[in-house]
């Protein structure tokens, strides 16, 4: 299955009422289609260039006021980690400590909804880059009022967070969702779509 159809499945899930994270949101396509259908889209993207583009997309269309951008990568702790500096806009990029590199802020899920940072989502699309289970394991408490995930899992690099696919697959079967592979698993990349079975 390709990314549009992915796409097609989200856009055809979501409801008015729901309030959306794209945790990895790149320059906004799923955050951008959220604004637009539900009541409020908040893009997460720790990669500046990419905030940047993010920025200048949901305001070309519109949809700012619908939408809330939070420069930061999510984990399972506070902290910062480096992302590749001088990379363009679009760019997928895997955290990192390396040098030529920039610090950006990690925030667990669940505190920037403690903090009033963000609303609670109902939905959550996620694709960042092998950081899958440390980002899930930092929402846990707010995965229980979660109606509806999409995670893209990279297999190859959840080893860089010395963490597995099935980590990210028990932490949503702990949380009380029913999980389906929704491609198939070509090159170490697919999607997961979990709906909740409470």
């Amino acid at each position: 299955m390709h990314e549009r159809q992915i796409l097609e499945d989200y856009v055809a899930e979501l409801r008015p009422g729901d309030i959306v994270w794209d945790a990895g949101s790149n320059v906004g396509l799923y955050a951008s289609f959220a604004a637009e259908i539900a009541s409020q889209s908040v893009a997460i993207e720790p990669v500046p260039s990419n905030v940047s583009a993010l920025s200048r997309n949901l305001s070309r269309n519109d949809l700012g006021d619908d939408s809330t951008i939070i420069a930061a990568a999510l984990g399972s702790s506070e902290g910062t980690v480096s992302v590749p500096t001088g990379s363009k806009p679009g760019e997928n990029h895997k955290l990192s400590s390396s040098s030529g590199s920039t610090q950006v802020p990690v925030k667990r899920g669940d505190d920037l909804i403690r903090a009033a940072d963000a609303p609670a989502p109902s939905v959550l699309a996620m694709d960042v880059e092998g950081a899958e289970a440390d980002a899930l394991d930092g929402l846990r408490e707010t995965l229980a009022d979660v109606r509806l995930a999409y995670i893209e899992v990279h297999e190859g690099l959840l080893s860089d967070y010395r963490r597995s696919v099935d980590d990210v697959i028990e932490i949503l079967d702990e949380t009380g969702f029913e999980i389906s592979v929704f491609d198939e698993r070509r090159s170490g990349n697919y999607h997961l779509k979990a709906v909740a079975d409470r």
